[in-house]
């Protein structure tokens, strides 16, 4: 089991850095970036910059989607970080949330996000027919692994037979991770796959300070999106009604996003501190 750290916020892009290299600095294995156009900064941008900054921690897509995204230009991106950071660059992707949602489109449906998870052969530089013309990335970079991110069953069942891993948007109730983890293992089980060789990651949601009280409080919202993501199905509705009402006001705000086994957690803070710029040291990119 390994931990890391997610961000997302509209937070000067200095901001960013500075956590990269405190998440580095702490000791986390893993590093996550938001992608919601406007409402976060670049999503290549930053992970660039925090690249450049780190030399060890994994540095992630948390998570960008298919919609927004062409598919080849997510390829581009992340080949060309992979290349850049020495092969520290993970490739989170989802059928559209916030940043679907937020601009008034549609996320993909199951079907349509199957077919682009040919990004995982794009990424691993093998060729894909799109369009009626076959295309290849001419990066040479790592590989790229694929988590594929949802809360849907059917998602998670595609995660299951196509991706590297698999991020879970469900909370952090064990009933629901349990269920979630079903599809999962459903998915691969089918696709002839074994379930334990993908990587499972768990998003919850947290907010750090020294004030308890004010922490669980800007939890909350967290908790809020967690939960009308699970209720997408209706069954899981129920259970998820069941698990949160079960709760006290303290697990509501879980203490970080947490990723198995190679974890992932996201934290909360708030922008009023001015950022400060993180040169990197003339060997970080030698040591990536």
């Amino acid at each position: 089991m390994k931990f890391g750290a997610g961000f997302w916020g509209p937070f000067p892009l200095g901001r960013y850095i500075e956590y990269a290299v405190a998440a580095e600095r702490l000791g986390f294995d893993s590093l996550w970036i938001g992608d919601t156009q406007l409402l976060t900064p670049d999503l290549y941008s930053a992970m660039a910059l925090c690249a450049n900054a780190t030399s060890r921690i994994t540095i992630g897509s948390g998570v960008t989607n298919t919609v927004t995204r062409d598919l080849t230009v997510t390829a581009g991106g992340a080949l060309a970080l992979s290349e850049f950071s020495g092969g520290r660059c993970v490739l989170g992707i989802g059928v559209g949330g916030s940043a679907v949602g937020t601009v008034g489109l549609t996320a993909d449906g199951a079907v349509e996000f199957r077919r682009k998870l040919a990004v995982k052969a794009l990424v691993a530089g093998q060729p894909v027919s799109l369009n009626g013309v076959e295309v290849r990335g001419k990066i040479l970079a790592p590989r790229v692994p694929v988590y594929a991110a949802s809360s849907s069953p059917r998602v998670l069942q595609i995660a299951g037979e196509l991706a590297d891993g698999v991020i879970l948007n469900v909370g952090v109730a064990p009933e629901l991770v349990r269920e979630a983890l079903d599809h999962v293992r459903e998915g691969a089980r089918r696709a002839g796959r074994d379930p334990l060789s993908l990587d499972v990651v768990v998003i919850a949601g947290s907010a750090i300070g020294p004030d308890g009280a004010k922490a669980i409080d800007e939890a909350r919202a967290w908790a809020a999106i967690t939960l009308t993501a699970a209720t997408r199905c209706a069954r899981w509705g129920r259970r998820s009604a069941r698990a949160f009402a079960g709760t006290s006001t303290s697990a509501r705000a879980p203490p970080t996003r947490v990723r198995s086994p190679t974890r992932s957690p996201g934290a909360s803070s708030s922008p009023e501190r001015p950022p400060r710029w993180r040169r990197r040291s003339g060997d970080s990119r030698a040591a990536a």
